[in-house]
């Protein structure tokens, strides 16, 4: 499974939304040997990607070199059980929220598993994804995993003791991004603008903001205070933010949302799971 060979053979066993941006992804990136499945057959008939999707986990898998598990959490053990003897020797990359390595080491055992957090923005190519090795995992392996998300957007390798806080942060951060664009817009009708014209500077004004704090490589308060002038515009806005709490409120959600995480995995991956 050399770096860069665009030849080997990856299944993603579970084409839901980000199983099917990681085929997109990869497609993009030049993969070649891609097959995907999918647990109905109404599902089957939905799909409209250049590529094998079937019905069959373990002839999907037979062949592979690398497998991406991308079903619900409470479904990795039955289909782990499924195909636990075809993965010897192959790389199992694992994007199931809340599933520890230990506890896909525990159903398959010697099992060489790279545990991922994408999020939703791996449809578009720009997913956030944090990545951690399991104990059986090579540094190679790991190299490899991390090239693979490298082509779907960005990826950081990390302690898998922080994955649930990027469950959390990162994971369902897109949410949060949508959310705020969305009272961007209706701020933006509220104000008297048409909707077309509040929607697309909405959107690129968030771009526009992204762009700006990458290339300036400064933190977003000094960014901020460039926009702000004394007794302008903009310190009333702020001011009301301030005063209604949005920062505060934005990291009380995430905190909520990352007990919510640990206690998730906790509950599955306890070892008291049948």
């Amino acid at each position: 499974m050399e770096s860069g060979n665009k030849n080997c053979r990856i299944a993603v066993i579970g084409v839901g939304k980000i199983g099917e941006g990681i085929l997109r992804g990869l497609l993009k990136a030049g993969y070649k040997n891609l097959i995907g499945t999918v647990r109905t057959a109404k599902r089957l008939e939905s799909i409209d990607l250049p590529v094998e999707v079937i019905l069959d986990n373990r002839k999907a898998v037979e062949k592979a070199d690398i497998v991406f598990l991308c079903v619900k959490p409470h479904q990795v053990k039955q289909v782990l059980k499924e195909i636990s003897d075809l993965l010897q020797d192959k790389l199992l990359i694992s994007v199931a929220a809340a599933i520890t390595t230990s506890y896909i080491e525990r159903i398959v055992e010697g099992v060489k598993v790279v545990r991922a957090m994408p999020n939703i923005s791996i449809i578009a190519g720009y997913s956030a994804t944090a990545i951690c090795p399991g104990s059986n995992v090579t540094e190679e392996e790991l190299r490899k995993a991390k090239e693979l998300f490298d082509s779907m957007g960005y990826c950081v390798i990390i302690d898998e003791r922080y994955m649930d806080a990027v469950t959390a942060f990162s994971g369902s951060g897109p949410a949060y991004v949508l959310v705020f664009y969305e009272a961007l817009l209706l701020a933006g009708l509220k104000v008297g603008l048409p909707r077309e014209i509040a929607s697309e500077l909405a959107a690129h004004t968030m771009i526009g903001s992204v762009y700006l704090l990458n290339k300036a490589g400064r933190h977003p308060a000094e960014l901020r205070d460039m926009v702000i002038t004394p007794g302008g515009v903009t310190i009333d806005a702020i001011h009301v933010l301030e005063q209604k709490g949005f920062r505060a409120i934005l990291i009380d959600a995430i905190s909520k949302a990352y007990e919510k995480s640990k206690n998730l995995s906790k509950i599955i991956c306890s070892g008291n799971q049948e």
